[in-house]
């Protein structure tokens, strides 16, 4: 990121990033490989804004895409405010975001009140051996106290063993992402039977 904004090249790289993603998605939905309630969340640079003209030719060619698509801010440069409400108004957005990794780089508590996104991603250094650690089943604990009542969803990032998962589950996490419950492919694969096991078990006692 440094080297690219050294060289001027963050606006390409965030122009290319969107029109290859939403190209991809567009080709994924056509085939039938993703469901027709699929999401697309695309990374985006904090600091960085696609020009009005970008933003429509984007939506006029991908309108009913770009409703489903989510703008994930990371947390690992500082969030300039300004250039998030540009993104939130551009007329091929949205305005979904999605808070990366939150719990490292910048994150604190003013990020999730200023970009009020409509999903929190809990980075893996607090899910990672959470199932043994009070201290991060408490943080986690906390966050979706905060969500939940805003209609915030919680993910769970790096999700890696049955343990983990059984526990951000109990603790109120919406969604899931990590090498337990499947690896990253460019078409969407099914979840490990291990892991969808554990998911209808705790789906199963939640009911009862």
């Amino acid at each position: 990121m440094k080297l690219a904004r050294e060289q001027g090249a963050l606006y390409e790289i965030e122009r290319i990033t969107f029109t290859k993603a939403l190209e991809t998605f567009d080709s994924l939905c056509r085939a039938g490989s993703v469901s027709g309630d699929a999401m697309l969340f695309v990374n985006s640079i904090a600091s960085t804004c696609l020009s009005h003209e970008d933003g429509k030719y984007i939506n006029s060619h991908w309108h009913e895409l770009c409703r489903r698509m989510v703008v994930e801010i990371t947390e690992e440069e500082e969030i300039d405010y300004e250039a998030l409400e540009r993104k939130r108004d551009d007329p091929g957005s949205s305005g979904m975001f999605a808070l990366d990794d939150y719990g490292s780089g910048y994150s604190n508590e003013n990020t999730l009140l200023q970009l009020a996104p409509r999903f929190v991603k809990v980075d893996i250094t607090i899910i990672r051996g959470i199932d043994t650690s009070p201290d991060k089943q408490q943080i986690l604990r906390n966050v979706v106290a905060y969500a939940h009542p805003r209609s915030m969803k919680i993910v769970a990032e790096g999700v890696e063993t049955a343990a983990e998962l059984r526990t951000v589950i109990e603790l109120g996490a919406d969604l899931l992402q990590g090498y337990f419950l499947a690896r990253p492919a460019i078409v969407p694969g099914d979840i490990a039977p291990e892991a969808a096991g554990i998911i209808r078990e705790l789906q199963r006692r939640k009911k009862d």
